[in-house]
């Protein structure tokens, strides 16, 4: 793999990789004229404690643009979003709206300006309903008196908006799916018609039928004279979606391009300062390895009939199909934390499994979705977080050995290249992406057998996801067996031995070798709907 270099603190960043031809891609767009940008960020800088989060990094985002803002965890991307939403006050810099500088003291001088922010954590209210949450701020009256008659109305019309009409506005928001529950905080920042709406990784938990709605939303606004700003991890959405980027590394802006001046390659060599040559490890041959995981008689809804499925040692088995199949409910059933019925063994042995305590008894872990209400305690320090799956492997008569904690903490930080102050940082304090990152580093200390993972690169930049690709093809080529759901087909493709395609709770398709393609895998997706319609 060729290195570029990474750029440090006062060295010059790196060229972009060249291309021949028309479309160089060191065509860099130019800025907007002076006062004409929908959004500026001008030589904005913020350190927090010892970490120089920003240095003098810039955006600038042309009217009725979809930019996007791409870079690693840790480049920044969360610090500037936050600066402009007015959540943290900057250090140095000037935020510029309309060619009018904001002093920002609070979100609602930057709402106030016509920027609304969509972040990737949740900011609902679980315990009141859809209504309530749409509208909090602005609840009609009618006499002095809340009409939720009318608030019904209004979000019913929002959620019409973005094809969400079989939502009941009158549902309390923790009964409903995380996707739906992120197009509920998309619907809310929309209702207020920005001038500049920002996406902070907003498509991370949604399926492919959420992310096309919410596209042709991004297209009507941006038609209309909204200016949208979008931060993801998802390459391919860049290319679908923006009409320029602008790149950070380090806390610095590398450049502002054309989406189609670059590939996506040449991008990641920008973010992660290498170039990169090839995205996933080697699919090895498997051979003939007996079952490590067998499922006999399976139901996980009980008006469809019952499958089988076995999955080799040292495989990994990807769960494929449209959002809402069934992928998750296996694997939460797997872990015994959702109803279905069947025999599980393993090693030809039957094994039950009621509740989680079993499943990890068995030696199956699981890597959860949502990782701050399954997979990590916010306030306590990332060391604990990191350490507390193992904990009675470094602990003598139900004493914690501290100096063994703190020996696994720091080699699991260092593996994972997990940014931040100090080990006692608490959780709550990191970003999405590394978030996942303490999360993935808890359950792999466990060495498990089994692993189930349910979206588990969602929110993690570009460069990290390509070790955690490693490091499950490691895990499978010790021994362990993978089941691995994830929304993004080309990981699946990339990663996986086989597919197996679900439908409405059964595997009706399994991909293998040479099958495995995103086309064949988004055909037999939509195939297997139309035939059980």
């Amino acid at each position: 793999m060729g290195v570029v270099g990474v750029a440090g603190v006062g060295e010059p960043l790196p060229p972009l990789p060249q291309r021949s031809g028309p479309g160089r891609a060191d065509a860099v767009v130019p800025r907007p004229a002076p006062g004409s940008a929908a959004l500026e960020a001008r030589a904005i800088s913020k350190r927090f404690g010892g970490i120089q989060a920003l240095y003098r990094a810039d955006l600038s985002v042309a009217p009725a643009e979809v930019h996007a803002v791409l870079g690693e965890n840790g480049a920044g991307k969360s610090t500037l979003v936050k600066i402009v939403a007015g959540v943290i006050p900057l250090d140095e810099g000037e935020i510029v709206v309309g060619g009018e500088v904001l002093h920002l003291a609070s979100p609602r001088d930057s709402q106030a300006a016509g920027v609304a922010v969509v972040y990737q954590e949740l900011s609902l209210i679980p315990e009141l309903s859809v209504a309530h949450n749409l509208l909090l701020a602005k609840l009609p009256k009618r006499a002095g008196i809340i009409s939720m008659a009318r608030a019904n109305r209004l979000a019913e019309e929002a959620l019409a908006a973005l094809g969400l009409g079989y939502i009941d506005p009158r549902s309390p928001v923790r009964g409903l799916p995380l996707d739906q529950q992120q197009m509920i905080e998309i619907a809310k920042a929309t209702m207020v018609r920005p001038r500049v709406l920002v996406l902070d990784e907003a498509t991370s938990s949604l399926g492919g039928a959420e992310v096309e709605r919410l596209f042709g939303l991004v297209r009507s606004l941006r038609d209309q004279g909204t200016t949208v700003v979008v931060i993801t991890h998802r390459m391919g959405e860049v290319w679908t979606i923006a009409d320029a980027m602008t790149v950070l590394r380090d806390g610095r802006t590398v450049g502002r391009f054309p989406v189609g001046a670059v590939s996506q390659n040449e991008v990641v060599a920008l973010m992660a300062g290498q170039d990169v040559r090839t995205i996933f490890p080697e699919k090895p041959a498997l051979g003939a390895a007996r079952p490590a995981l067998e499922l006999r008689d399976v139901r996980l809804r009980p008006d469809r009939p019952p499958w089988s499925l076995q999955v080799r040692r040292g495989e990994i088995l990807g769960l494929g199909g449209l959002e809402g199949q069934g992928q998750r409910e296996l694997l939460a059933w797997l872990y015994g934390t959702a109803k279905g019925t069947g025999t599980v063994l393993m090693d030809g042995r039957p094994v039950r499994v009621r509740r989680p305590s079993d499943a990890l008894r068995h030696g199956i872990v699981l890597i959860p979705e949502d990782r701050k209400a399954e997979g990590l305690h916010l306030e306590l320090p990332v060391r604990w977080n990191l350490a507390m799956a193992t904990l009675r492997r470094r602990s003598h008569f139900g004493v914690i050995r501290m100096r063994a904690e703190r020996d696994f903490a720091d080699e699991a930080i260092r593996r994972l290249k997990i940014k931040l102050n100090s080990p006692f940082d608490a959780a709550s304090t990191l970003s999405g992406g590394t978030q996942q990152k303490v999360v993935i580093g808890k359950f792999m200390a466990r060495e498990p057998s089994v692993l189930l993972f349910v979206d588990p690169t969602r929110g993690i930049d570009v460069q990290t996801k390509f070790g955690f690709y490693e490091m499950v093809r490691d895990l499978a080529s010790a021994g362990a067996t993978c089941l691995l759901y994830s929304s993004d087909t080309e990981e699946l493709v990339g990663v996986c031995d086989r597919v197996a395609v679900f439908c409405d709770g059964v595997p009706a398709r399994v991909l293998q070798g040479e099958e495995i393609t995103q086309d064949a895998v988004v055909a037999a997706s939509f195939a297997v709907v139309e035939a059980a319609g």
